[in-house]
């Protein structure tokens, strides 16, 4: 009653599905749930009423409705329930919240001149304003998880993290989010490749070892098509979206028309695209790329949440107005449609700094493989399991694995461990011939290493050396005198 909630389906940002429940899924426990998390990362009730609060605000913005009252396509904002519960949420009164949704402010010298808004607009700015609270709600509740987590004087610098991620999508109807989806997994993709391919012929060349020339499929052009300017889809989704006039229609033809020579681009029916990603060619619907790429925040909405009587949008207004002056907010405001930067290319940024981080870390890939498309238990669906093996360079990382040389040891690590082997003669000063000089006692075969310059590269499958070296390291020291036996277990 506090938040005047309704059911589910009488909010239009809930119910475009038409799915309000899920089998084996009961929301009243999730959400106790949710309350006892929030409990355990120390999360007060006054910040979770707030929450609540504020996702409450955009269920009532989203039921926000417009009535055409010219042939120039201006509205009037519907006076209802919606606009009074969300004003009261938010803390501001049904008249600062109406005059946002309508019009639009300019200032061409000392006076103010007030424009009314289009259809197209309103809905774009309404939309905005409670895209603009979640996505801040959202970053402010995960820097108050990371604080309740964190160690204080006791951070090295050194972390444990998980990047789980979206997997590749393809659906009878692909949009931005799967655009969006898409490309970042083509860029991990990427990733994968460098670390499991690149970096391991790479490490081998620089260390002298001669390998076999490794064969894979590089996914650059298809990231070039994303990323390369200035004939790439983001970029000219962003020039496109910075017109008045622009549609999706427009954008399509200009696609068309510029990118049509690239070998993973196809223009299709309809206004349609394709695109040859890693895991293969899908088909995406224009309908809607312009609206969703803008992401518009006019000054007027910003203005807005920052005269509300409400601590947390009041804060959001002034972390957006922080980083709007160094150049690195998801939102942009000015004039209408003025923004140079538009969704994607802020979601192509971010990713951009997610992957230094990946690339500055060790990291250990894990790949879910779906059995079937139908999430049925006990179905496996052989074409679709090898299929997915295939795209995401499973066979391929299994195949260079077992042609190169997995297994790595340098020579000073493997000098401390095996050196005492050489018991009785000549011990070599440095640690690379001592490798040497282990392995040729033992005649252990050519074929199974490689020495470089820094490392000892083993064969894969080639365990049987280490096997053959730990038992010579144990029988030496059965034999070894007792003193000498002690000082190696405490060594």
């Amino acid at each position: 009653e506090r938040l005047n909630l309704r059911a589910a389906r009488e909010y239009k940002y809930l119910n475009q599905s038409d799915c309000m429940t899920v089998d084996g899924i009961d929301d009243a426990k999730n959400f106790h749930q949710l309350k006892k998390a929030f409990d355990a990362v120390r999360i007060c009730k006054e910040d979770q009423d707030l929450i609540f609060k504020m996702l409450a605000a955009i269920l009532w913005l989203g039921n926000i409705s417009f009535k055409v009252i010219d042939s120039g396509n201006h509205i009037e904002v519907m006076s209802d329930e919606a606009v009074s519960s969300a004003a009261m949420l938010m803390g501001c009164s049904s008249q600062e919240l109406i005059m946002a949704l309508s019009t639009h402010k300019i200032q061409p010298g000392e006076d103010t001149v007030a424009t009314s808004l289009t259809l197209l607009q309103a809905i774009e700015t309404r939309d905005a304003i409670a895209k603009f609270i979640y996505a801040s709600l959202f970053e402010w509740l995960v820097q108050q998880v990371n604080k309740s987590l964190e160690v204080g004087e006791k951070y090295t610098e050194k972390f444990i993290s998980i990047l789980d991620f979206y997997g590749f999508q393809s659906f009878q109807k692909n949009n931005f989010e799967q655009f969006c989806i898409n490309y970042a997994n083509e860029r991990l993709q990427q990733h994968f490749n460098r670390h499991l391919f690149k970096l391991e012929q790479e490490d081998c060349e620089s260390d002298g070892i001669v390998c076999t020339e490794l064969d894979f499929e590089d996914n650059q052009e298809c990231l070039d098509l994303f990323e390369k300017k200035p004939l790439s889809l983001f970029s000219l989704l962003d020039e496109e979206s910075n017109l008045t006039e622009a549609s999706d229609l427009t954008f399509s033809n200009k696609l068309k028309n510029l990118l049509d020579a690239n070998h993973c681009f196809k223009v299709e029916r309809g206004g349609a695209f394709s695109v040859r990603h890693y895991a293969g060619e899908v088909l995406y619907d224009t309908n809607g790329f312009i609206e969703k790429n803008r992401d518009m925040l006019s000054s007027n909405s910003i203005q807005l949440i920052s005269s509300c009587n409400c601590e947390l949008l009041n804060l959001f207004s002034e972390v957006f107005n922080q980083s709007e002056e160094h150049g690195n907010s998801t939102f942009h405001f000015d004039a209408l449609y003025s923004q140079k930067r538009g969704v994607g290319t802020n979601f192509k940024d971010q990713l951009f700094k997610l992957m230094h981080q990946l690339e500055s870390s060790t990291p250990h890939f894990i790949r879910c493989i779906k059995p079937n498309t139908r999430k049925h238990p006990g179905i496996y669906d052989n074409e679709l399991v090898l299929q997915q093996l295939r795209s995401c360079g499973v066979l391929d990382a299994v195949r260079i694995s077992r042609a190169g040389y997995p297994t790595r040891m340098n020579h000073q690590e493997f000098s401390r461990r095996y050196e005492f082997l050489l018991f009785g003669t000549d011990v070599p000063r440095d640690p690379l011939s001592t490798s040497v000089a282990v392995l040729q006692k033992f005649n252990i075969p050519s074929e199974m290493y490689q020495v470089g310059y820094t490392k000892l590269y083993l064969r894969a499958g080639q365990c049987c050396m280490y096997t053959l070296l730990v038992e010579l390291q144990g029988n030496q020291m059965a034999h070894a005198p007792h003193g000498l036996t002690q000082l190696w277990k405490c060594h």
